[in-house]
Order: C-alpha cells, then sequence, then structure tokens
C-alpha cells in the first residue's frame, strides 16, 4: 500500500533496489515475495526499476542473481564485484531493449554520448570472461552450495545464545547483537568486533552492531570453520558482558 501510495503520484521516475538484502544498511535480508510486488507496483505505474546487484550477483544470494527469485524483470540491473572475481575493477549496466534502444541514435543529439578512459578495457574484460568460467565450473557450483549447508548449521548454533538474530541467505551470514547499546552503522560493538577478530587473524568489516561473513567460493571448510570458532568465541564473551552488566543495573 505505501509503495502504491508513492508511486501513484507521478512525482518518482526510477526506484533503485538493492534486492534481498542490504548491504551497508546492515545486511538486512527480506522477502522475494516483497520484491516480486515493488517490482510489480512500480510498472504498473511505470516507474523504472533498477536492481543494485553490485554484492548480490553472482551467485551470492544461492541463485546466479537476486533476480532469479521473482517472476518480475527489472528494467536495468548494475553488476560488478564478482565479475571480475575482485581482481580488476570492471562493471557492468544492463538493460532491458526497451531503454537500451532510447540511447540508441544515427542522430548524435539523441544518443547518449557518454565513454571514459578505461571503457572496454582488454584486460579487466579477459579477467571477466575468466571469472565467468570459474564461476560456471561444477566445483565453484558444490563449493557455493556446501558454504550455504555450512552457514546454516551454525546458524542453528549460534541462534541459541539470547539477544542474537542469525540470517543466512545464499554464502552470506549475518549475525546481529540485538542487546547492544547504540544499535546501528556507528555501534561501539564494531570496534569491539574489528579489534577482537584482527586478533585471530581475521580482517572483519563489521557494519556497527552487525557482523558478517561474505566468503569467497574457493575459502576451505578449515579457513570457514576458524571463522565460525571465532565468532562463536565472540559472541560468548558478548553474551557475558551482557549479562554482568545487566546483573550490575
Amino acid at each position: 500500500d505505501l509503495c502504491d501510495n508513492y508511486f501513484k503520484t507521478n512525482a518518482f521516475a526510477a526506484v533503485i533496489l538493492e534486492p534481498l538484502i542490504q548491504g551497508s544498511a546492515g545486511m538486512r535480508m527480506y522477502d522475494a515475495n516483497l520484491l516480486n510486488e515493488i517490482v510489480k507496483i512500480a510498472k504498473r505505474y511505470n516507474v523504472i526499476v533498477i536492481f543494485d546487484e553490485i554484492m548480490t550477483g553472482w551467485g551470492r544470494t544461492g541463485k546466479p542473481f537476486a533476480m532469479n527469485y521473482i517472476t518480475e524483470i527489472p528494467d536495468i540491473v548494475c553488476l560488478s564485484k564478482g565479475l571480475t572475481g575482485g581482481t580488476l575493477p570492471l562493471a557492468l549496466t544492463v538493460a532491458t531493449q526497451d531503454i537500451f534502444d532510447q540511447f540508441l541514435h544515427e542522430d548524435k543529439v539523441k544518443a547518449l554520448l557518454h565513454g571514459h578512459s578505461y571503457t572496454g578495457n582488454p584486460l579487466a574484460c579477459a579477467v571477466a570472461c575468466a571469472s565467468i568460467d570459474v564461476f560456471l565450473e561444477k566445483e565453484t557450483q558444490d563449493n557455493m552450495r556446501k558454504i550455504e549447508q555450512l552457514h546454516t548449521e551454525f546458524q542453528a548454533k549460534i541462534s541459541a545464545f539470547p539477544g542474537i538474530k542469525c540470517n543466512v541467505l545464499g554464502t552470506i551470514i549475518a549475525i546481529e547483537f540485538l542487546a547492544t547499546a547504540g544499535a546501528g552503522y556507528f555501534s561501539a560493538k564494531g570496534t569491539e568486533a574489528y579489534a577482537f577478530f584482527l586478533s585471530k587473524g581475521m580482517l572483519c568489516r563489521p557494519l556497527g552492531n552487525v557482523i558478517f561473513l561474505n566468503p569467497p567460493y574457493c575459502i576451505t571448510d578449515q579457513n570457514l570453520k576458524h571463522c565460525y570458532t571465532a565468532i562463536l568465541e565472540f559472541v560468548e564473551l558478548s553474551a557475558h558482558s551482557f549479562e554482568v552488566n545487566d546483573t550490575m543495573e
């Protein structure tokens, strides 16, 4: 209803969405049915739908792309990161034929005359082709499913702790500390977590009171379980600290 009320005002030309999971906002995951409904309503009012699949693309959510979870089709999709395996900067802007045709014209006044110094970089494009080949290999696909299974098993274990919310989507696992004062991107829990995991040989980038794993598909079982062990230790320490503070209050 809220989307319908917004879009029917005809004040919106487009809507940009991180499909299924919001990244820097705290790895917040939401239902595919909701995403599908938002796209459907936007199309009803001719609002262009843009999917930011920079993070969710190339299998991160358990399917090739997050948009594969819904029946509605976005008008524009932004892709990068996994496109080259993070080795060289390269991005793709994929559009429907209708949108593409709006920028394709023999009259230069009506055409989109856009380019930059690194357009069509042959080395980056070669890396992208190689990365896609590796992504399509059976071993890579099997590793992705294995990571998701291990995440799900760990989720069941860590969710037993009070004040912890854990979500899994494909190869992404996010742990939120609900009982933390000052929740949000600038929570002190993030600073605490960064120092702790660094001492365990892990470079972790907490999103405030949310820590997450988004591992490479080539990660070994040993390395992934090392991460789980460190997270479990941090959660146990945090739970103990919370209990002590709660008792003092």
